[in-house]
């Protein structure tokens, strides 16, 4: 019995003991989230543009290389170099083969770079013939990206300290130090408008810079960042 006793004894001082250890924060605190965005145009975007053979009215094949001799002259009327033309993609060679020996109507892929020296309608326009299978904006960008991640992020977390500020303020409580920030990951906040189709790819703007290509659906980058303040 005394050695039951003795055991009991022995172990309510170690749990005793350990959590006197645990580092309890009692301090008073808010916890909040902020977030900012910005709407910029991009100054470069990539066309992703299948050519394919077609049957004319009159029961013609159209080849390929007739439908490509087109496309090339209306890339060089608008004067974009043949660097910017890539043929396809590292995941596309197989499928070009296989459909040179199985299809019936045989089809390629470019991926064309193009910037705001590049009139985007006009080309657009241009391109609108029976042998374009189809036509997308694959991707967009603006070099100015980056710097405007970080200036965003610091405006969201400036929104988060405000609305700390002025929900604190509404019960006479004032935001004391920061304890903590975490920023939501970046897959979570930023995005661009999607371009299903050619027709949702085209917007007008009235907004652009010199740098900016005109008529292209623009880039909205937004980020969220929690952050959690003492209350004085």
């Amino acid at each position: 019995m005394k050695h039951l006793t003795f055991s009991i004894a022995i172990l309510l001082i170690s749990t005793l003991s350990y959590g006197q250890n645990i580092n309890t924060d009692e301090r008073r605190f808010i916890s909040v989230t902020g977030s900012a965005e910005i709407v910029v145009s991009p100054d470069e975007i990539e066309l992703e543009i299948v050519l394919k053979e077609y049957t004319s009215k009159n029961d013609e094949k159209i080849e390929l290389s007739t439908i490509e001799a087109k496309f090339n002259s209306i890339l060089k009327r608008n004067k974009i170099d043949n660097k910017n033309v890539i043929f396809g993609n590292s995941d596309y060679y197989w499928y070009y083969w296989w459909s040179y020996r199985n299809d019936a109507y045989k089809q390629k892929k470019y991926n064309v770079k193009l910037n705001s020296s590049t009139d985007f309608l006009s080309l657009v326009q241009d391109l609108d013939f029976e042998g374009v299978n189809s036509l997308r904006i694959s991707n967009t960008s603006n070099k100015e990206l980056q710097k405007l991640r970080k200036e965003i992020k610091i405006e969201a977390l400036r929104a988060a300290k405000e609305k700390a500020m002025y929900l604190l303020e509404s019960i006479d409580e004032k935001v004391g130090k920061v304890i903590s920030i975490e920023e939501v990951p970046e897959n979570q906040n930023y995005y661009w408008r999607s371009n299903e189709n050619l027709i949702s790819n085209v917007s007008i703007s009235t907004n652009s810079s010199d740098n900016d290509i005109e008529n292209v659906a623009t880039i909205k980058l937004r980020y969220e960042v929690k952050a959690k303040f003492e209350i004085e």
